[in-house]
């Protein structure tokens, strides 16, 4: 069987086996094979620093000005955009996003604390897991604690903001479409922004780890060069 056939044949056979089996075919990959040469410390060693780098440039955008941007709750825009406040400088959209523009330095440095205390428990997977699977880790590891810490801090900007004022005075002067919004979308709204801070930290996060796997040279730590290097796609 020649090796077109093979690689057609096994092509075909991950596409339709279960997800398990994609993932036994990820750890007998050719990167796998070149990752087994190194130690589960060295791996986590170099995947920390790669992913401090990563964290580093993308907290470094987060606290730009206009680089977090929340809308409302679905419920709350729908009738902010049907009633035409949504272009209104001081509307609620307005509002959320000087609180979140106040948030945003706290939210970074929060990040970064809470980056040193995490342990990279699976650190070949989350190298395996391209083209983000190390701030997919960090994410799922890091949100409860941050959540838990972050949260204080955005209920004080958005209460600051005044958000919940323009909220309630958008849906007194929205009518009948008021009903959209239900009880929830107003009762969580700090919950909400703070998982939007959350959320959008991570996606800025996952960029800039995919940026390092396509361009290793960005890493000044020679360990994670070399093992970013040797995974590069």
């Amino acid at each position: 069987m020649n090796r077109f056939l093979r690689s057609f044949l096994f092509c075909a056979a991950v596409a339709v086996a279960p997800a398990g089996f994609a993932a036994d075919a990820a750890a007998t990959s050719p990167a796998a094979a070149v990752l087994a040469a190194f130690s589960d410390a060295q791996l986590s060693d170099g995947l920390k620093s790669g992913l401090g780098t990563a964290l580093e440039t993308a907290m470094g955008k987060l606290v730009q000005p206009g680089a977090l941007q929340v809308s409302p709750p679905p419920a709350l825009a729908k009738i902010e955009a049907a009633s035409g406040n949504a272009a209104q400088g001081d509307g609620l959209t307005s509002s959320l996003n000087v609180a979140v523009a106040k948030v945003a330095p706290q939210a970074a440095e929060l990040m970064r604390a809470t980056f040193k205390d995490v342990k990279l428990v699976d650190a070949k997977a989350a190298l395996l897991n391209a083209p983000a699977g190390g701030t997919q880790y960090l994410k799922k590891t890091m949100t409860p604690a941050l959540r838990e810490k972050l949260l204080p801090l955005v209920k004080q900007a958005v209460t600051a903001a005044g958000v919940e004022e323009k909220a309630n005075r958008l849906l007194a002067s929205a009518g009948p479409l008021a009903s959209l919004a239900g009880g929830k979308s107003l009762a969580n709204i700090d919950g909400y922004v703070c998982d939007q801070v959350i959320n959008q930290s991570f996606k800025l996060m996952s960029k800039e780890e995919g940026a390092i796997r396509a361009n290793p040279s960005l890493l000044e730590n020679p360990l994670a060069r070399k093992i970013f290097s040797l995974i590069k796609k």
